[in-house]
């Protein structure tokens, strides 16, 4: 076991921006993107469940191999030792938990929390996920593994974005966008109490810890300089509008290729 995960801790350089590694990665994350909307759009409910089920199965044996990775420390000894910070609980680790809202909640009885689910994937998760596989710098290291399971985990993203809108499309409305801003502020105020309640240890869940300074570049700047309640009312109303913006332009592209397709 421990020649085995020192085999994940292989290394290499870490990959630059737009270096060969993201390029190469990028392509079965944009061609995902762009097939299972085009091939599985109207498919059976059941196929629709079935896929977010498998994409999901794959993502935690993904994430519990990251995390069994950052917690084990290879030398003489080797050790374990677990960090709460890596604690899988980031505004990107929402996938995890909404997934099997859309997959084990009963649409019929529940509605809206199903499309309050499907909203978070479709607009929050999907907007972080061509954040981060652009901007890769925010989650990458020396360790193979790590870059490996981190780029597969945010082109999920992106992928099931597309598709839960897709699949979705006929039921979206302007509601689910504010369902999708009431799911986010439930998980946020999750976040604080989580950061707070490992204080004095530095957890930023949501990048919105009130006992630090947040680790965003420009963020750090706002709170420091206007403290922490402009920092958070700024980061969530940036969430909102970002959340709105996706929700348009998804809405536009649809009512776009509909009426195209009726002409």
């Amino acid at each position: 076991m421990n020649e085995f995960l020192h085999f994940l801790q292989a290394e290499m350089d870490e990959p630059g921006l737009f270096s060969w590694f993201h390029l190469i990665m990028l392509i079965p994350i944009i061609a995902t993107a762009i097939l299972m909307p085009l091939f599985f759009k109207d498919a059976k409910e059941k196929t629709y469940k079935r896929i977010l089920l498998i994409t999901w199965i794959v993502l935690i044996i993904l994430e519990i191999f990251k995390q069994i990775l950052k917690s084990f420390h290879y030398g003489d000894p080797s050790y374990w030792e677990y960090s709460i910070r890596d604690f899988p609980f980031s505004i990107c680790s929402m996938v995890y938990y909404f997934v099997p809202i859309i997959l084990f909640i009963n649409k019929e009885k529940h509605p809206k929390i199903v499309d309050a689910a499907v909203g978070y994937l479709s607009f929050i998760l999907f907007t972080m996920g061509i954040v981060v596989c652009v901007y890769t710098k925010m989650v990458t290291s020396r360790l193979i593994f790590i870059n490996v399971q981190t780029l597969i985990h945010h082109g999920a993203l992106i992928m099931l974005g597309v598709y839960t809108y897709v699949w979705n499309r006929k039921n979206i409305t302007i509601k689910t966008f504010y369902r999708t801003l009431i799911a986010f502020a439930i998980t946020a105020v999750i976040a604080i109490l989580i950061n707070l309640a490992f204080y004095p240890h530095f957890i930023n869940m949501f990048f919105i810890n009130p006992t630090r300074i947040t680790n965003l570049p420009i963020g750090s700047v706002v709170q420091e300089k206007a403290g922490y309640p402009v920092y958070l009312i700024g980061f969530l109303s940036l969430i909102a509008l970002v959340t709105f913006l996706t929700y348009l332009v998804e809405t536009s592209i649809y009512k776009a290729v509909n009426k195209k397709a009726k002409s």
